[in-house]
């Protein structure tokens, strides 16, 4: 196995992701404006994730943790170190295809009147490492398995368990950025269940792309918003919306 090597500002990409990949990240009304007045992404807490299989490990991961402490005589178990990953890794999701799924508008854009920002990995990783964020920072296509079955996962460092989901969720494709805060930290205390992360709107987009079950109203002030904002990527409507010949 060979381990990654992380550097501060510099967001690591993943096995598996071309700087050319083109993602997506479904967004309702409200997120977009807060996205457009704030010009932040929003990173989430690791375990503040519903489903109980994020940041999830194996059995053989467990067995191999709780000996290394048995074997070094630390006062530590598993699930307090499991405890601690999850609340030291700040995760950011986008959905990985040259197109737009109807079902990833359907799931994530909750209504009609929702959008996609839609960007390349290239111009995610140039955006991010215009902040010089001072934490352990990579870009990882997310691997789907199954944890039941005990696979080899390849977590060094250890926030990559994030890095990997249950295959119910392998319809998503999804890519994570992942904030790692464990080294460092991982003695501390981290209040903040998520983290606003400054980023340059001219760096990062490709295009936003309106639902393509929008009114025309929607359609309107989406437009009239991003110029308002200085926008200057292209605006345009899902092809989804194209009727057909």
């Amino acid at each position: 196995m060979v381990a990654r090597i992380f550097i501060n500002e510099e967001p690591v990409i993943s096995d598996g992701l071309k700087t050319t990949d083109v993602l997506w990240r479904y967004l309702d009304a409200a997120k977009l404006l807060d996205f457009l007045q704030n010009q932040t992404l929003f990173f989430c807490r690791g375990d503040e994730f519903d489903d109980k299989h994020e940041g999830a490990f194996t059995e053989l991961l467990r067995d191999s943790i709780n000996s290394s402490y048995s074997t070094n005589n630390i006062a530590y178990t598993f699930d307090e170190f499991k405890r601690t990953i999850r609340s030291h890794v700040f995760v950011n999701c986008w959905h990985r295809s040259p197109d737009d799924s109807m079902a990833m508008w359907r799931i994530y854009g909750i209504s009609n009147c929702s959008v996609a920002l839609t960007t390349t990995v290239g111009k995610l990783q140039a955006a991010l490492r215009e902040q010089r964020i001072q934490h352990l920072l990579s870009i990882e296509k997310v691997q789907y398995v199954k944890h039941w079955r005990n696979p080899e996962l390849d977590i060094s460092p250890y926030s990559r368990v994030f890095a990997y989901k249950t295959k119910a969720y392998d319809f998503e494709k999804e890519v994570r950025v992942l904030i790692d805060r464990s080294v460092g930290e991982f003695d501390d205390e981290i209040a903040e269940i998520g983290m606003a992360i400054k980023i340059s709107q001219k760096t990062l987009l490709r295009s936003i792309v309106i639902s393509p079950e929008a009114p025309p109203w929607f359609d309107s002030l989406v437009r009239a918003v991003a110029e308002k904002f200085g926008i200057t990527a292209p605006v345009r409507r899902s092809k989804l919306a194209t009727d057909p010949v």
